[in-house]
């Protein structure tokens, strides 16, 4: 019962903005999970894959923070708030021990228990739930521009194509266990279902339109593009990376992820992505087990 309100509140796109919010929050932290364990063997440890990330993480903090001065001057100033703040709408209360660490890189800490978060939520009230939602879903992309800057200095080699598999592997994983929850069977229909979901909650094609043939075994979605191609720093390539995870869920239901129409390198006002059968080498389909 309650995997079907979940499923149809995905489909309707009827989800509150306060809970918006903390599902942005709760895939922040799953993408630094994410990040964290595929970039361990590439730099050796753990703790040099939470320090590189933090670094990253550092320099789209930092670029965000001056951006939500300038739109809310009412936020504080001393040299700890970014941190303390951005902590807080990271929601990293929900679990310190785990929700901390991308914080490093800047001076202070995000709020680690309920009086502190509580304290700088009151910094926060300018801000309302959607406004909240919003901002967090613009750390993605910025971060992902960051780690493009800062990892090829740790991964001379390779350091792009390292980020897009992580992506692609979390599409995958994604896709998985929304496949066993929803039982979704292998259709086009059913990818473009778990496609929207992620798009939903971090504002990718908010005003969209989508198509899909069970008889073709293919599927398309176009709209109006997502909150980061905007930001400074932005290229195809972060669309090409960001498109592995999408890529990842398609492949999960048998469906090659095609990237057909970007704003930055087409022009215009959408994006367009195209689904089609996954196939070996000698053109026949890859069937599913």
């Amino acid at each position: 019962m309650l995997e079907r309100v979940v499923r149809e509140a995905y489909r309707r796109e009827r989800i509150p903005a306060v809970a918006l919010w903390a599902l942005a929050a709760d895939g922040m932290h799953a993408w630094f999970a994410m990040l964290r364990k595929g970039l361990e063997p590439a730099l050796g440890s753990r703790d040099r894959a939470e320090a590189e990330i933090a670094r990253a993480a550092s320099l789209a903090y930092r670029r965000r923070w001056a951006s939500l001065l300038e739109r809310h001057p009412s936020l504080p100033r001393d040299e700890g708030a970014p941190a303390r703040v951005l902590g807080a709408l990271s929601l990293v209360v929900r679990d310190p021990k785990r929700r901390a660490w991308p914080f490093r890189g800047l001076p202070g800490a995000p709020p680690s228990g309920r009086r502190a978060h509580l304290a700088a939520e009151w910094e926060l009230r300018a801000l309302s739930a959607t406004d909240r939602w919003h901002e967090v879903t613009t750390h993605l992309g910025e971060i992902l521009i960051a780690l493009t800057h800062t990892l090829p200095d740790a991964i001379p080699v390779g350091a792009n194509a390292t980020l897009g598999q992580i992506c692609f592997e979390g599409g995958r994983a994604t896709a998985a266990r929304a496949k066993a929850l929803f039982a979704l069977p292998d259709r086009p229909d059913s990818a473009i279902e778990v496609l929207r979901m992620s798009e939903y909650v971090f504002r990718v094609n908010p005003h969209h339109w989508h198509e899909a043939d069970a008889a073709t075994n293919t599927g398309m979605i176009e709209g109006t593009s997502c909150p980061w191609f905007t930001s400074p720093g932005w290229s195809m390539m972060h669309c090409g990376i960001f498109g592995q995870f999408q890529a990842g869920i398609s492949s999960v239901f048998g469906l090659r992820y095609q990237l057909t129409k970007t704003i930055p390198k087409h022009g215009g006002t959408t994006c367009r992505i195209d689904l089609r059968p996954l196939r070996k080498k000698d053109g026949t389909p890859i069937a599913l087990a």
